[in-house]
């Protein structure tokens, strides 16, 4: 099992194409109630997420985690302090829970990646992009998959740790690319 930050879940809503993806990877993927309420806050700003992840709950591709009352301590350590050393509430659920369970956390944000990697050795984390470069997404989504990545960078903003820029734009274009901002400046200009 995988927990997913909620802005995980907003790019894979992005891409319109959420159930395939969700049903083409082997290993499920699960939101916590702490980031399920984020995307719920998200209605009184006119997004859309919360009802498309109500329809991926109600058709059984995923589950909602709760957090756990033996994760509070870990919870309040990872949302307490400076604010370079803390992270929001959802991200601290999706740690929080998928340490407690043994299973990996998928959150794009970098700040938390790096607490992840400074506080959870064992803990696997990976990205949006990760999950959509994965060799069962890419057969999922055949020739569409450059429209899938597409559809997430430019109606979620997703963030593409640098690592993966050049697969991206290769698979998106280079001319689409150009307009979208999530990804690094460097990959966005025109060649030549």
């Amino acid at each position: 099992m995988r927990i997913a930050d909620a802005s995980v879940w907003i790019n894979l809503i992005a891409t319109e194409r959420a159930h395939v993806i969700l049903s083409a990877t082997s290993v499920p993927l699960r939101i916590t109630d702490v980031a399920l309420a984020e995307l719920e806050r998200g209605r009184s700003k006119g997004r859309q997420a919360a009802d498309e992840m109500a329809g991926l709950l109600h058709m059984g591709l995923t589950e909602v985690v709760a957090l756990a009352a033996e994760d509070e301590a870990l919870f309040l350590s990872l949302v307490s302090g400076a604010a370079a050393e803390t992270l929001d509430d959802g991200e601290a659920a999706t740690l929080a829970c998928a340490y407690r369970l043994g299973a990996g956390a998928l959150i794009d944000e970098r700040k938390a990646t790096q607490i992840a990697a400074k506080r959870f050795e064992t803990l696997t984390v990976l990205s949006t992009v990760d999950l959509l470069l994965s060799p069962e997404v890419r057969s999922a989504c055949g020739e569409d998959l450059g429209d899938v990545l597409f559809a997430a960078l430019t109606g979620a903003r997703m963030c593409v740790p640098d690592h993966h820029a050049d697969e991206i734009v290769r698979v998106v274009g280079a001319e689409r690319a150009m307009r979208c901002h999530s990804l690094p400046a460097r990959v966005r200009r025109p060649a030549g």
